[in-house]
């Protein structure tokens, strides 16, 4: 009998973020069939084992979320047998589900768990289905934010210990009810990049204009130095940023100081100007969008991975493609608005669309991913997308350590 193949699934981070909405932290989601929003997993050990290999072993936890905590669902078989469970201790919160409790000596393992240096996170119904388990002795204490008794529940809680974090935080209205109700830090989809433009009534200025023709340009295969020049000019402010970074510390060289954009792009590199531009550019001082800004540009560096593996387009191309797909939602204006002014060609307008062409179906792809929406792939090409997916989450979080620290 031929063995069956295991279904696709996809591996994904969502941002945690505190009070202040600083993004703290990251839960490791396991999405395993078509549209899932949730884990649904037949084999949770070799679920587990499948992305921890992934983001753990492929390129360690601090590359993949620096100095944030990770919120790691920790399977049964993990703690019934011993070695398995080899999470650094400090980085992770392990959360453990109702299923746990089911074991004879839960309180016993979850115990021994803590005391080798995990945090805990347990999820208020595990309360609910059982008392006995000791509030002091958690963590983190995760309430669904959708509970009409929210306030109630965050009261019981509050004062005991753990940190409370109200998950399915869906937009603005949940997350101000859970701020006021006193939870410590949010997960949900108000922190996601969105993915159709909603009328937000913006006005598109001029600057603003400038400001995106400026990251379109310096994201262009054949970057016109004249053309750069002339929109740099244009912004004065991100002129004396590069001037500032080139003639840090870090990158002067002797006494020579750099007084002209040209040394300055020469001297930081172009692939650290293009970085610097999307975080200034693309950030409004909205903490949320800071969120969404680096989801972006995750989304920006697996288009630019997938396109090394593929001949017919250009990988500077491809990471253009990725960023400016998701860009007119988050601007909340239409495409074709957006990409007036911009030095796109053909195929790749086309593309952003109207999703044609080789450059459409690398955005299809990328978009099958983010949603979980693989049952048309083989296995193999979600397990490389996934491989694609921790490598770019590692290459934005090293350039934002970069650029920030």
């Amino acid at each position: 009998m031929e063995p069956t193949e295991q279904p696709p699934y996809c591996i994904a981070l969502q941002p945690i973020c505190d009070r202040t909405l600083r993004h703290v932290a990251d839960k490791l989601l396991y999405r395993s069939h078509s549209g899932a929003t949730v884990a649904s997993i037949e084999d949770p050990f070799l679920a587990t084992v499948r992305s921890y290999s992934a983001a753990i072993y492929e390129v360690g936890i601090e590359n993949l979320v620096g100095d944030r905590m990770l919120l790691f669902t920790a399977p049964l078989e993990w703690i019934e047998q011993s070695g398995f469970f080899e999470l650094p201790a400090g980085k992770v919160f392990a959360e453990l589900t109702l299923d746990f409790f089911e074991l004879p000596d839960a309180l016993a393992a979850m115990r021994r768990l803590r005391a080798t240096g995990y945090s805990i996170a347990l999820s208020q119904t595990v309360f609910e289905k059982n008392p006995e388990v000791p509030v002091s002795e958690v963590d983190l204490i995760k309430v669904d934010s959708r509970r009409p008794n929210l306030e109630e529940l965050a009261e019981r809680f509050r004062g005991q210990g753990p940190r409370l974090m109200a998950t399915f935080v869906e937009d603005q209205a949940s997350l101000a009810r859970a701020r006021a109700a006193g939870f410590d830090w949010f997960m949900g989809f108000v922190f996601l990049p969105p993915q159709e433009v909603k009328e937000s009534g913006r006005k598109r200025q001029s600057n603003r204009n400038v400001e995106l023709r400026l990251l379109a340009e310096l994201n262009s295969t054949d970057v016109g130095f004249e053309r750069l020049e002339a929109l740099l000019a244009q912004h004065p402010h991100f002129c004396l940023m590069l001037f500032s970074k080139a003639n840090s510390g870090a990158f002067a060289r002797g006494n020579r100081r750099i007084e002209n954009l040209y040394d300055a792009v020469m001297r930081l590199g172009l692939e650290r100007v293009k970085t610097m531009a999307s975080l200034l550019l693309l950030n409004r001082n909205d903490p949320i969008e800071a969120v969404q800004v680096r989801m972006l540009l995750n989304r920006a560096a697996m288009a630019a991975r997938i396109a090394q593996r593929l001949r017919s387009i250009d990988r500077d191309t491809a990471f253009t493609l990725g960023l400016f797909s998701r860009l007119a939602a988050l601007e909340g204006v239409p495409m074709p608005a957006l990409l007036q002014g911009m030095p796109f060609s053909v195929p790749m307008q086309q593309a952003l669309l109207k999703r044609e062409g080789e450059m459409g179906k690398l955005l299809d792809v990328l978009d099958a991913h983010e949603t979980g929406e693989v049952a048309h792939l083989k296995s193999a090409v979600v397990a490389k997308l996934n491989e694609d997916f921790v490598h770019a989450s590692a290459w934005t979080e090293r350039w934002l350590i970069a650029d920030h620290g």
